[in-house]
């Protein structure tokens, strides 16, 4: 007989049931572990990406310019990546220290900045994004292939709910 197993969010569910048990803690379960997942996540891509020179938000920046048809503006990075202004402006100033991103205004609006990645930046990207794409493969390798699927259409739903609620540009 195997014992189930538990997690941090059936701890902290178990100890608001013992405090407030009229309180419903189902949302915490689902919420509190997608949460978890990305913080902990966010730690292993940190860890990998540091082999690049990267942390995870430079990296998000970087990729986020390579995959755009053209230049981005910082307040369309910070749509795309639901991040604020300020921590854009940051990874930004990072970015062009390293030589691996530029900002310059354009020739119509000189008010206007737009971001490109700089050759370096891009092949700091291209080198990084296997061994990204690799540690997300062995997280959700835990799952089969219907799992996965499944998994994908209803966390979907929820990001699409997120963004709806925030007017977020949906990733590209």
């Amino acid at each position: 007989m195997s014992t189930a197993r538990t997690d941090a969010l059936d701890a902290t569910r178990a100890d608001w049931h013992r405090l407030a048990p009229d309180l419903d803690t189902e949302p915490m379960g689902t919420v509190g572990r997608i949460l978890r997942i990305a913080r902990l996540t966010t730690l292993m891509s940190d860890d990998l990406l540091a082999g690049h020179g990267l942390s995870r938000g430079e990296f998000d920046v970087l990729s986020a310019v390579r995959r755009a048809a053209g230049p981005l503006t910082p307040s369309q990075l910070a749509r795309l990546l639901a991040a604020s202004n300020a921590s854009i402006t940051k990874r930004l100033v990072a970015l062009e220290a390293a030589g691996l991103a530029r900002r310059e205004r354009t020739n119509t609006d000189r008010r206007i900045v737009t971001v490109t990645a700089t050759e370096e930046g891009v092949a700091r990207v291209d080198r990084a994004i296997p061994g990204q794409l690799a540690l997300e493969r062995s997280l959700v390798d835990v799952l089969d292939g219907p799992e996965r699927a499944g998994l994908e259409v209803v966390l979907r739903q929820v990001l699409l709910e997120c963004e709806s609620r925030i007017h977020a540009e949906p990733a590209v």
